[in-house]
């Protein structure tokens, strides 16, 4: 069954206590050569080309610069840093671009992937430029058109006269032209060898846009209309224990909604009411969402991940609500005992407290195991609170797929170590022909990812409450409270 993976140390004949541990939790998938440091490592992943160490010895030199010298070398300097930034940027742009095509041959070769050749470019190229996999696949697309529709733009790139952000600006506002048109707005403005020096990105903006319309009002109007079914409203937390409500409506609804709120504050504020009228509407917004009669008395649950010295002792250690992210622990033990009473005089939110006890020294979750082929909800659960965010490395999406890490085809077990939490485009990727993905040991839950040009990259759990990032001998106990 585990043919493939001959050669992975899957049962060290000797383990430490700490170990023995991790592998009572469940099957980890441990590779050869996993215990060497990070930098060891990826020298020993580099595929032996010149030029990368050149690149990485450009790197270092960067770090070397004498620094005993006066204002006017300084200002060179950081000037030619930037032309060289951006020649980079352009660098990397060609060779995003050069793997799509390696990738699309490949496939080709292989006769797989016809509808979709490029799959899992994105993902490679996302993960080595340490960025979300959509992000990878936006570059790529960046990179394409710039290359093969806007070549006075990429020269421009290359020359330092633009950085990569207007570059970025002039191929999105080019974008819905025919690619024949672009070529022509391309050679107006950047074909003149530095026709772009001092122009600011307003300024390249207006440009664009003057361009555009000259040759088409077809495509402004279309985004009017795209405009119009781009209504939105989007809830995000702020620093200071809000969330932020913020949203587009078209003008009509908008102005609508804007009135509507006005009248509703003026008629159910009442004279002892000590609310503004702005907190009025938030709260009126609230009860008509929900369908709650009091905005302070919200009937979904809040869960709230403490330790029990910070609910029960006062321990200063943070805490952190699902949804919402990392608060202080004063704030937490406020939100489920403070005396907050609201206009009915009555506390408002009733609490409940549930344990969820953590392993000893790596504070991860008590593993939950199922014979089922699909997760339970339950332990859904508790992998959404150990992981918090997509697991894939530097992807901040919220989880919309829980998932086997090693796949159930293979002989992957329903537990909380071989489950994970991803959103939809990275466990989609992870399908992707030659991807691989193993649980192995690590300070908490630790994820290897092998993608199919042979990179390696671990993706670790973030520390729960009571948890260091290098946790020392001991156990923690988490707490969980959902507020009625």
């Amino acid at each position: 069954m585990f043919e493939e993976c001959e050669g992975y140390l899957s049962n060290p004949s000797s383990l430490s206590a700490e170990a023995a541990g991790e592998i009572l939790l469940g099957h980890r998938h441990i590779p050869v050569g996993m215990e060497m440091p990070a930098r060891e490592r990826a020298l020993a992943q580099r595929p032996g080309d010149e030029y990368v160490d050149f690149i990485d010895d450009v790197g270092v030199a960067m770090t070397l610069l004498p620094q005993n010298v006066g204002e006017r070398v300084r200002v060179a300097r950081i000037s030619a840093l930037e032309r060289a930034k951006a020649a980079i940027c352009a660098a990397q742009a060609k060779e995003a671009y050069g793997l799509e095509q390696d990738i699309i041959a490949r496939h080709e070769d292989e006769g797989i992937y016809t509808e979709n050749p490029n799959r899992g470019a994105g993902a490679e190229v996302a993960l080595a430029r340490k960025v979300a996999q959509r992000l990878g696949s936006s570059f790529i697309s960046y990179s394409k058109s710039m290359i093969e529709h806007m070549p006075y733009t990429y020269n421009a790139l290359e020359r330092g006269e633009l950085n990569e952000d207007r570059a970025m600006l002039l191929v999105r506002e080019t974008n819905k032209l025919d690619p024949g048109v672009r070529e022509l707005i391309d050679r107006e403005i950047a074909g003149e060898r530095g026709a772009l020096e001092g122009v600011g990105d307003k300024q390249l903006l207006a440009r664009a846009k003057k361009e555009v319309l000259a040759f088409s009002n077809k495509t402004d109007m279309n985004n009017h209309a795209d405009a119009m079914n781009k209504r939105r409203i989007s809830v995000t937390p702020t620093p200071d224990g809000m969330m932020r409500v913020s949203g587009l409506l078209p003008v009509v609804q908008g102005v609508a909604l804007k009135e509507g709120l006005a009248k509703a504050a003026a008629k159910r504020r009442s004279a002892e009411d000590k609310r503004t009228d702005a907190q009025v509407m938030a709260d009126f917004v609230v009860e008509c969402v929900t369908g709650q009669q009091l905005a302070s008395r919200p009937p979904l649950s809040v869960e709230v991940v403490m330790t029990d010295r910070c609910l029960m002792v006062g321990d200063s250690e943070p805490a952190f609500i699902k949804g919402y992210g990392t608060v202080s622990a004063e704030y937490a033990r406020w939100m489920i005992t403070g005396d907050r009473t609201g206009p009915d005089g009555e506390n408002e939110a009733e609490a409940w407290v549930r344990r969820l006890y953590t392993a000893p020294v790596s504070g991860q979750l008590v593993a939950m195991d199922s014979e089922a082929r699909i997760l339970p909800q339950k332990l859904k659960e508790l992998i959404s609170i150990r992981d918090q965010f997509c697991r894939t490395p530097y992807c901040d999406a919220p989880i919309r797929h829980y998932d086997h890490v090693y796949q159930v085809a293979r002989g992957g077990k329903t537990t909380e170590v071989n489950g994970d939490g991803r959103c939809v485009r990275c466990n989609q990727t992870k399908e992707t022909s030659g991807w691989e993905e193993f649980v192995i040991l690590g300070p908490r839950h630790t994820i290897l990812i092998k993608t199919p040009s042979g990179q390696m990259y671990r993706a670790m759990a973030p520390p729960l409450p009571g948890t260091p990032e290098s946790p020392p001998p001991g156990s923690t106990d988490s707490v969980v409270i959902t507020s009625l």
